[in-house]
């Protein structure tokens, strides 16, 4: 799922693919800096989007120290002043936690961009607590590590950024998502309208923009839209929908979860957008996940296509 160029790409179903029109200018310059470094320092091209995804979240492509890795290298802050060295330190240090992830096993895409912020310590430290890492160990961590109790919004987690990875993740689903251009009119008319929400929070038995929305409340909507009726409830539009299995996937389709809570026995559904990631209200909001996730990817059921019929 990392195999983006800016040149673009396509998929079977005719969904386009472009970087270029998924970010900032300020920091597309940087792209091919990134990737004469990535190659030189013999890290894998699936990397670059998460590294002009840590140069959004660093300086939005707009500081010297452009990936403000300075203190990767044992200099003060922002020492560094050419964008190229900063670059290229950025690169050195990702390579670094890289090689300690794998070899403490971690493979958590999340808890290793962390690391970019936190430093190595952090994998050592989250190898003892099932090698992913959450928002409380990421507090826990911070906490442990931190000189002072006061530091703003971050108190008393006054260590690093402990929302990092969870900011760096949004900006690579941005910079990997799909482009809605081509493909089938149904989806491009279900996403036209799911996206007006990307960002809102998550609420539970929430089914319009009055109330934001939960993960099945989001699909009712956004379906309706392209005049689709579906049921209320992700038990229910499983139900509703016709089988097929993961090869027959293509953007439009809903994924369905079991395990992700106690209310029912499929308790999760999502909207597939390709390219191994789905559209989803989940506790963290409104938002793209990746599928292959170990956390989502141990959690999917089924799936299932909606079809013309159910026009209203």
């Amino acid at each position: 799922m990392f195999l983006i160029f800016f040149g673009g790409l396509n998929d079977d179903s005719g969904t386009t693919y472009s970087l270029q029109d998924n970010i900032a200018p300020e920091v597309a310059r940087w792209d091919s800096v990134v990737r004469e470094y990535v190659k030189m320092e013999g890290v894998d091209e699936k990397y670059v989007p998460v590294l002009l995804a840590v140069i959004t979240q660093e300086s939005g492509g707009t500081a010297a120290d452009v990936m403000q890795s300075s203190e990767s290298a044992g200099l003060p802050p922002g020492a560094i002043t050419d964008p190229a060295a900063s670059i290229h330190q950025g690169v050195i240090h990702w390579k670094r936690m890289l090689n300690v992830a794998a070899a403490l096993g971690i493979t958590d895409l999340p808890t290793i961009v962390q690391s970019y912020n936190y430093g190595p310590g952090w994998l050592y430290y989250i190898n003892t607590y099932g090698k992913v890492g959450t928002e409380a160990l990421r507090k826990q961590f911070a906490r442990e590590h931190a000189k002072t109790a006061s530091c703003g919004w971050r108190s008393p987690y006054c260590y690093g950024d402990y929302t990092y990875s969870q900011k760096v993740m949004n900006y690579w689903s941005r910079l990997a998502e799909p482009k809605l251009t081509g493909g089938d009119a149904l989806f491009q008319q279900v996403m036209t309208e799911a996206l007006k929400f990307e960002g809102w929070p998550y609420q539970w038995g929430g089914e319009t923009p009055n109330t934001s929305f939960d993960c099945s409340g989001l699909t009712k909507w956004a379906f309706a839209a392209a005049g689709i009726r579906l049921p209320r409830t992700a038990q229910e539009q499983y139900q509703y929908t016709k089988r097929i299995s993961e090869q027959e996937l293509r953007p439009g389709d809903l994924v369905f979860f079991t395990g992700t809570s106690d209310h029912a026995f499929i308790s999760h559904v999502g909207i597939y957008v390709g390219d191994g990631k789905m559209y989803n209200s989940n506790s963290s909001g409104v938002q793209y996940s990746d599928l292959t996730a170990p956390a989502w990817r141990s959690k999917i059921y089924g799936y299932g296509r909606v079809l013309a019929e159910g026009k209203q």
